[in-house]
């Protein structure tokens, strides 16, 4: 893949921080998510849909993201997020080596609301 693809710059978090009573992290606290690394990938949007989340309207927009392949980059989870300006991603399956090459790594993220 040219580099000119990788156009978009993301943060890699990780959930961090103190527990709650129950003894979980909370994960919709922003401040519990910790930047451990930024990496330049293609996000290309997938698809999406619409379902009831209670009594309101919810909607999911998958993307599938390519980025170079490193053991980091490969070490991905479904348990981090990327982060793109006031946008966020989870990630939604372990990546996988894009061609025989290795040098390439694809995985799906799928985009969340965030309040605030």
């Amino acid at each position: 893949m040219r580099a000119g693809k990788l156009n978009q710059r993301v943060e890699v978090q990780r959930l961090s921080g103190t527990v709650n009573a129950a003894g979980q992290l909370d994960e919709t606290t922003a401040a519990n998510w910790v930047t451990f690394t930024h990496r330049w990938c293609e996000m290309v949007t997938r698809g999406s849909r619409e379902f009831f989340r209670g009594v309101e309207v919810a909607a999911d927009i998958t993307h599938q993201v390519t980025m170079r392949a490193d053991p980091e980059s490969r070490a991905f989870t479904t348990k981090q997020r990327l982060r793109l300006g006031g946008r966020v991603f989870n990630i939604a399956s372990p990546p996988s080596d894009v061609n025989e090459g290795a040098e390439m790594v694809r995985f799906q993220a799928v985009e969340i609301a965030v309040d605030g």
